[in-house]
């Protein structure tokens, strides 16, 4: 295994080295426990020259971008895998954030928008034109993934790490003060389906997040799939958390994942 480049910052109140982030922290937990080399900075710019192909860095979706940019490599993988469109339940399309804000038969529609451009502005749904506040500005006009609504009740974050369910989180509780989904739980057939269209999918990622819901008319449908280089743990434990992060990692740099087991 090559390095691991930790993102750290120093905390006046400690006054120490911290993790920069709660998921920087659950990776190192999970990276220390694999014996891993672990070296820590404070700016990508700082480390950029000196990362390698064989090694991690534990920073936010652009930095990690930028290092696998430096090896040619852009990672992608879509949100709806043509395998698992079945297990959507809604409509999707394609459109400008834009086109949106200036078609009020758009932005009171209460289409679910996100951006295609990894987190640019965290998706929501658009009711009115207050929602749009946060979706860039005229001077940024996004393409976006817009969806028919639909009525969730409950989320799962899903983890899989080479075709295998690791771990099944919910998240709704999160984000959501007033979640109550505590009292819905997925339909395990419809989860057990879903693999296994996911494994039916040539180009699928080593590593990745699956994230499903149950809707208040009872359907487990999927929400989106994610990238494992640019996702949160939730409550992941940390060793599943490194393996997730260098399962990834390995696979988009083609090298051999040191903590394959």
């Amino acid at each position: 295994m090559g390095k691991v480049w930790l993102k750290t910052r120093y905390d006046n109140v400690m006054k120490m080295e911290i993790p920069h982030s709660p998921n920087i922290a659950q990776a190192m937990y999970g990276f220390r426990e694999f014996g891993a080399e672990m070296v820590p900075y404070h700016e990508i710019r700082d480390i950029y020259d000196d990362v390698t192909r064989d090694d991690i860095v534990l920073d936010y979706v652009d930095q990690c971008t930028s290092i696998f940019n430096k090896f040619g490599v852009e990672p992608k993988i879509p949100d709806y895998p043509d395998q698992l469109k079945t297990f959507m339940g809604r409509k999707v399309w394609k459109d400008t954030i834009n086109s949106i804000a200036a078609d009020e038969s758009k932005w009171s529609a209460g289409y679910f928008v996100k951006p295609t451009r990894d987190k640019a502005f965290t998706g929501k749904i658009i009711r009115n034109l207050s929602d749009l506040i946060g979706c860039g500005s005229c001077y940024e006009d996004y393409e976006v993934i817009v969806s028919e609504p639909i009525d969730i009740m409950a989320e799962w974050r899903c983890f899989i790490i080479y075709d295998r369910l690791v771990d099944v989180r919910p998240y709704g509780s999160l984000v959501r003060p007033d979640y109550d989904g505590f009292m819905y739980h997925y339909d395990g057939s419809v989860l057990k389906s879903m693999m296994e269209a996911f494994a039916e999918w040539d180009e699928r990622p080593a590593a990745c997040s699956m994230d499903i819901c149950v809707t208040r008319d009872g359907r487990t449908l999927l929400v989106e799939m994610n990238d494992a280089y640019a996702l949160g743990c939730y409550g992941l434990p940390g060793l599943l958390y490194a393996r997730l992060i260098s399962a990834r990692w390995s696979q988009l740099l083609g090298r051999r994942d040191a903590l394959i087991s």
